[in-house]
């Protein structure tokens, strides 16, 4: 199925980093990392994306961020045959990424972030593997988007 490698991978690594954080770290801290360009500093996240909405239950969150994750599983069983290996690999970053944060949200009530940029809301690794999934995914599509387009002109 959809690269469960992917989404394991995905899961561990985010699960794992956060549970170092949260036994190694006080709750707002920051580490320096790249000094004010890069940092570490625990955050609890109750909200949506980012922060937003942090007034919004975690139950219901949890909710919305479930039929989030089935209905990428269903999306992806139904097209499993047109993408390739490493789409499907992409495809289970973002899967993997959103089971991360749900796993917190349904065992904290929060998400735990931690990576920190400047001008840039607190994330953590499950953030990054939706967000770099996705742009993988849609330049893959626009590379074979493209390459079928120019085949489709050259062979009229």
């Amino acid at each position: 199925m959809l690269s469960s490698f992917g989404i394991v991978l995905v899961v561990i690594l985010d699960q794992l980093s956060k549970r170092i954080v949260e036994n190694s770290m006080n709750y707002f801290q920051r580490i320096d990392i790249l000094g004010k360009i890069l940092g570490f500093r625990y955050v609890h996240n109750r909200g949506v994306a980012f922060g937003m909405f942090s007034g919004v239950e975690g139950i219901l969150i949890a909710s919305i961020s479930t039929t989030i994750i089935i209905g990428l599983l269903i999306f992806g069983v139904i097209f499993k045959n047109r993408l390739s290996k490493i789409e499907q690999f992409f495809f289970g970053m973002i899967i993997g990424g959103a089971l991360g944060n749900l796993i917190d949200r349904l065992r904290l009530g929060y998400v735990v972030d931690f990576i920190e940029l400047p001008y840039w809301p607190v994330f953590n690794v499950a953030d990054t593997s939706i967000v770099l999934g996705t742009i993988l995914l849609l330049f893959l599509y626009y590379r074979r988007e493209h390459s079928a387009r120019r085949t489709d002109c050259n062979q009229s």
